[in-house]
């Protein structure tokens, strides 16, 4: 069981998912875990904990993909 969080209504919740792949024109075959939000319905995305950055972290910008198993992020 995984944890999600939905944007809409800001609930952060435990749901087994579902995996949605699809083909970036850009970074090739991408996909991530979503699952509906108990209280609103929305397909939310997995729940990911914020990173903790060094003092120094406004100078070396990491992107992290919204897909979870994509090489070099899928441009969402």
């Amino acid at each position: 069981m995984e944890t999600y969080i939905c944007k809409a209504c800001n609930l952060k919740f435990d749901a087994n998912g579902s995996k949605t792949e699809w083909i970036d024109a850009a970074f090739g075959p991408c996909s991530k875990m979503v699952a509906k939000c108990p209280e609103c319905g929305n397909e939310c995305d997995e729940y990911r904990a914020p990173k903790q950055g060094s003092a120094d972290s406004h100078h070396h910008v990491s992107h992290t993909p919204a897909c979870g198993s994509c090489c070099g992020g899928c441009g969402l």
